[in-house]
């Protein structure tokens, strides 16, 4: 039986190297077709004709599926190499069959122009899976290819951001009479893949569907991590992991143990779409347009989801030019977009932990005679370390954000409104310098206390292997209990465990690399905005601002953005990048990591 496998998988593996160039040169052509004929490059009257192309490259694209069953000469070998692409053909060819019985030529349900319009998206829809299907395999070939991971995964965001770049600036992104230049481009793509939110331009008035599906499309990318998606379908192609694959991606995702890696992604996968449509569900109905009317069912859809991953992501991208603002005391708003912040934000593997956590094997549930017989031989559940902390910080800091945000605004923007809508603002606005993004009030009109309180905040940011960014709350956590065990003279512990000083250190490095990275980009927007007199342009605690939401990837604003510079939207740009990335994993990424063959003695110098 292994044997037969082998050979199986030797044959495939052969055939698929084979087809390789066919693969890529039929994804070429629809990917740069699909773009040029949406982005209004190609005239409209060549649509009939694009349409045709692509279903030829669809068809070429499913031969490699088919190639892959001959090759394997069992159905259950030919679904093992090629689970997804079957499914998706699958789907296809189910949806296809609905609308033949849907035409004109069988029921009537659907007249001529609706059944080719359907088929047309239906083609295009299967193109684009298939397309991104072979794009994300070829993600995961070349991360087993590059010797670094950290790299792979840095030159994955550049990769994307400069596409989605080319993307935007093509003329079907943008309305008629919007300029759209190459910087702002840039700097729009690197907010949308980075999960940031700051933005040049307003998404629901500026763009068309297709600017605002290429930029929904890089916030879902950016928001779970190109190597992600990569490892994921490298997963369900059948190829499977190496050790060093493993190892690779569970740097990526804080996983420890290299046979955890595959369920994690499941996990991953699996938590993002189940929130994602959950949130739809929860804030569908709940939208109006500028006088106040609710929009019709189709947009009210699109608006739900939208912002269902915006927030899911972390990345606080609106279709409203003023955010939630309108909507800062719609609780069903409120409460499912804070919701969707949190879960994203607090970390997958925290996630999975509490989902997977037995509480009915807990010793207070054992007191129960019912279940006491069901689970006495049951070993304890334990939540991990990372996790306590992770869930402890977070209501620290939600509690810290809100209670502060209704005292220091209390008699400032928050006077004359009712208890109600007060307490849905400090909700909402406690919640959002977790990364989020979302803004229910006017910043310009905050107190600078209030912004201070923000930028503490934002500096810490989500938490590690989520959505988010920061510095995060495991990071300051550590911090906090060295600073303690220190002035008790203890070693750092936390529920019982000891934490290890490689972890301290690390947390040390981050902490200084973000405080340099931040002061260095403050000073160079200072002296882009003012001619070199600093704070003359915007003032201070603006710039401040404005770089720690970039590097924090938050996304808050004190309005400031769309005025900047070129020079400084390009700084903005850095930032962004930097803060999503990690000043450490960057400098892991593009340093040398090996280590000295010898160490130098000790001696001790004096310091405080």
């Amino acid at each position: 039986m292994l044997v037969t496998r082998l050979f199986t998988d030797e044959r495939v593996e052969n055939f698929r190297r084979r087809y390789l160039w066919v693969n890529v040169g039929a994804g070429l052509v629809a990917a740069v077709s699909f773009a040029l004929l949406h982005g209004k490059v190609f005239p409209a009257s060549w649509a009939p004709w694009i349409a045709a192309l692509h279903a030829l490259c669809l068809v070429v694209l499913i031969g490699e599926t088919l190639g892959v069953y001959i090759m394997a000469r069992k159905l259950r070998e030919g679904w093992r190499h090629t689970a997804l692409d079957s499914l998706a053909l699958l789907v296809g060819v189910f949806m296809g069959v609905v609308l033949a019985i849907c035409s004109p030529l069988v029921s009537g349900l659907l007249d001529e122009r609706s059944t080719l319009l359907a088929f047309g998206y239906l083609t295009e829809a299967g193109l684009l899976a298939f397309v991104s299907a072979r794009v994300l395999r070829l993600f995961s070939f070349l991360a087993r290819a590059v010797r670094s991971p950290l790299l792979a995964f840095t030159g994955s965001f550049v990769g994307i951001i400069l596409f989605g770049s080319l993307l935007l600036l093509l003329p079907g992104a943008t309305k008629p009479g919007v300029e759209m230049g190459p910087v702002d481009a840039l700097f729009m793509a690197t907010s949308a893949t980075c999960v940031t939110g700051l933005v040049v331009k307003d998404i629901g008035t500026e763009f068309t569907l297709f600017g605002q599906l290429v930029i929904l499309t890089l916030i879902q990318i950016g928001g779970l991590g190109i190597m992600t998606f990569a490892a994921f379908f490298s997963l369900v192609f059948g190829r499977g992991h190496g050790v060093r694959d493993a190892a690779a991606v569970g740097e990526m995702l804080n996983v420890d143990f290299v046979g955890r890696v595959g369920r994690m992604i499941a996990w991953i996968l699996g938590v993002t779409i189940v929130s994602e449509t959950l949130g739809t569900i929860a804030m569908y109905g709940h939208w109006v347009d500028a006088s106040g009317q609710l929009l019709p069912a189709g947009s009210q859809l699109y608006y739900s989801a939208f912002h269902s991953i915006s927030a899911f992501c972390n990345a606080g991208f609106s279709l409203y030019g003023d955010s939630m603002v309108r909507y800062q005391g719609d609780w069903p708003v409120v409460l499912s977009i804070s919701s969707l912040v949190v879960i994203g934000g607090i970390g997958f593997m925290v996630v999975v932990d509490l989902a997977t956590y037995r509480f009915w094997a807990h010793p207070l549930a054992r007191r129960i005679s019912f279940l006491r017989r069901r689970v006495k031989n049951q070993r304890l559940p334990r939540l991990s370390l990372q996790t306590k902390l992770v869930l402890v910080a977070t209501a620290v800091l939600l509690l810290v954000g809100i209670f502060g945000f209704w005292a220091l605004e209390g008699g400032n923007t928050l006077a004359g409104r009712s208890f109600s809508d007060q307490l849905a603002i400090s909700l909402f606005q406690g919640m959002t310098p977790r990364t989020a993004g979302f803004n229910s009030v006017d910043f310009t009109k905050l107190h600078p206390a209030t912004l201070y309180l923000t930028i503490l905040l934002m500096v810490i940011g989500a938490s590690p292997g989520s959505t988010g960014g920061g510095l995060k709350t495991t990071t300051i956590v550590v911090m906090v209990l060295a600073v303690i065990a220190t002035l008790r003279g203890r070693s750092t512990e936390a529920f019982k465990r000891r934490i290890p000083d490689s972890l301290i250190r690390k947390s040390l490095v981050m902490l200084f690399l973000a405080l340099a990275f931040i002061n260095a980009a403050t000073l160079g927007l200072m002296l882009s905005e003012s001619g070199g007199a600093a704070g003359e342009a915007y003032g201070f605690e603006k710039i401040t601002f404005e770089v720690v939401s970039a590097f924090c990837t938050v996304g808050l604003s004190t309005g400031i953005t769309a005025e900047l510079t070129g020079l400084g939207k390009l700084i903005i740009v850095v930032c962004m990048f930097v803060g999503r990335v990690g000043p450490l994993t960057l400098v892991l990424a593009i340093g040398r990591r090996g280590g000295k063959p010898f160490e130098y003695p000790d001696e001790t110098v004096m310091i405080g």
